[in-house]
């Protein structure tokens, strides 16, 4: 199996290459701007992402790659379940912020890491003068501690330090219970909407829900319509805080458009959509309230459609 690991701090994950757009070269470098991507786009520009942009992946992560075409990668994301590919998330990704390194990949595979539960952190790489801002749920293997910060190894074989008050140690994280849920998801509120956004710089419905989850030590699927197809069927009068909440076209009867969490008193936190930041509506709301198709509560023991997958990790 042909594996990669991203080497920056957020990586695009495009449905093709042509369909890149000038505005989107900020994002494209091994050294990529984030913020002059993100703040170079009209709101019109940022809609246009729509049909264009498919995922994202940290720092770190890995992808299964299929082939290499003129600079771009085309693969699969193992930790991000769909049913259009049973490996994981297919895209494709600029070569240059990929890396292998036989270290790095056993680390992965064996060390426990060390996660971003901040909303963000410095990373400082060892003998070197710049640091790089990491997102909220960044993993890497942790080799070590020294004065308050986690040892890490880098996807380039080089080792970082980030602050232990910023990360939890672990190999897996343990589950939390739907109140801590909420608790990490409420301190994004006001963050903007991104489309196909998996970081603390913007989250999209079902991205933000996935690392929340992520979060508490539960995996659920990268897209809304596929994460309302597990977990345990929950109706309207039954939801408990920390249960996705779902939302469909055609009144509720057609097709789900829209995820969020179910955080009591018949509220729910969300990231709504382009222009709109993550924020809490109440179910009564419109148009929710002619939307909701149901709730789905996940218990972090659920098995998808990948019996024969290989998770890395």
């Amino acid at each position: 199996m042909n594996i990669r690991y991203i080497r920056v701090p957020v990586a695009n994950v495009w449905r093709q290459p042509n369909q890149v757009r000038e505005v989107d070269r900020p994002s494209l470098s091994d050294s990529p701007d984030w913020e002059q991507w993100l703040h170079g786009m009209s709101l019109e520009e940022r809609k246009d992402l729509v049909g264009r942009l498919e995922s994202q992946l940290l720092y770190g992560e890995p992808v299964i790659v299929m082939k290499e075409v003129n600079g771009w990668v085309k693969g699969v994301i193992p930790d991000q379940y769909t049913p259009k590919d049973g490996r994981g998330y297919p895209g494709w990704i600029p070569a240059n912020q990929l890396t292998f390194d036989p270290q790095y990949h056993r680390a992965w595979e064996e060390k426990p890491l060390a996660y971003v539960t901040a909303d963000e952190t410095r990373l400082n790489p060892e003998g070197e003068n710049k640091s790089l801002n990491i997102s909220f749920m960044t993993k890497l293997p942790r080799v070590g501690e020294s004065d308050g910060k986690a040892i890490v190894l880098l996807p380039d074989s080089n080792t970082g330090r980030v602050p232990l008050k910023d990360v939890t140690i672990a190999r897996q994280l343990p589950i939390s219970g739907g109140l801590q849920r909420i608790a990490n998801a409420r301190r994004f509120l006001g963050l903007p909407y991104l489309w196909a956004g998996m970081s603390s710089r913007g989250f999209d419905c079902s991205g933000f829900m996935y690392r929340i989850f992520e979060a508490g030590g539960i995996r659920i699927p990268r897209d809304a319509d596929i994460q309302a197809r597990y977990g345990t069927k929950v109706s309207r009068q039954g939801l408990e805080p920390g249960d996705l909440v779902f939302f469909a076209h055609e009144q509720g009867r057609g097709r789900i458009h829209h995820v969020g969490m179910y955080i009591g008193e018949d509220r729910f936190i969300h990231s709504p959509n382009t222009g709109n930041p993550v924020r809490v509506n109440r179910m009564t709301d419109k148009p929710y309230c002619e939307e909701f198709c149901g709730g789905s509560r996940y218990h972090g023991t659920e098995i998808f459609d990948d019996e024969n997958r290989n998770h890395l990790r």
